[in-house]
């Protein structure tokens, strides 16, 4: 049989394209949300609080549920999904930090200008601001739990699959017996197991038996 693979890779690929698409929500939510009915935009409280952690919190799912199109066995990609949710909010709010200005109608100078001021934008709320985190970890809870339990559950569909492989290479059906064990001693039902009795061999001559002249 092939050597399986672990499968990181293209969870990997996989995930990557999912956290690119988990961004581009992100950026548009920053981009749009604005245009909103002021009572959509305070339904939930405060919207740049609500808004970022809802639409973290949907990235993660589709982080987690793109797990499940492919077959990773590794436990490394779990905690790689971490670091793609945190790429989903930070790189989700340079590309929305841009999408506001130009959408606001401010003049756009030069983009590598506007890149600058959106990074250091998201390095100021890493530092100071515990609802950038809490938007990170909306996104890194579900991305996390969906793809263990697939990992999990894929390592041990392989497990059961590789122990019927090998007990069929073993024999068949059946479980191969020890060549060195003794084959059971056969007996009728409900007969108690009984060591064999010895074969009767020369008589043994009685020294207080009298002798009988004739037969001697």
């Amino acid at each position: 049989m092939s050597q399986r693979r672990s499968g990181l890779l293209s969870g990997l690929i996989v995930g990557f394209v999912a956290m690119i698409i988990g961004a581009a929500g992100y950026a548009a939510m920053a981009t749009f949300y604005y245009r909103l009915p002021y009572e959509v935009r305070w339904f939930a409280g405060d919207p740049t609080f609500a808004f970022p952690v809802a639409c973290c919190l949907l990235a993660g799912l589709i982080l987690g549920l793109a797990m499940w199109t492919v077959r990773p066995r590794s436990l490394l990609l779990p905690l790689l999904l971490v670091l793609y949710a945190f790429g989903v909010r930070a790189i989700g709010g340079v590309a929305g930090s841009m999408g506001f200005v130009v959408e606001r109608g401010f003049p756009l100078s030069s983009l590598d200008e506007q890149l600058v001021f959106g990074a250091q934008g998201v390095w100021l709320a890493i530092r100071s601001s515990w609802h950038f985190w809490a938007a990170v970890a909306a996104a890194a809870v579900p991305a996390f739990l969906l793809s263990l339990v697939r990992v999990v559950r894929v390592r041990r569909r392989w497990r059961a699959e590789d122990g019927a492989a090998s007990h069929r290479r073993r024999g068949g059906g059946e479980p191969v017996a020890d060549a060195t064990e003794p084959e059971p001693e056969y007996r009728a039902p409900f007969e108690p197991l009984q060591p064999p009795k010895p074969a009767p061999t020369a008589t043994t001559a009685n020294l207080f038996t009298p002798r009988d002249p004739v037969q001697d």
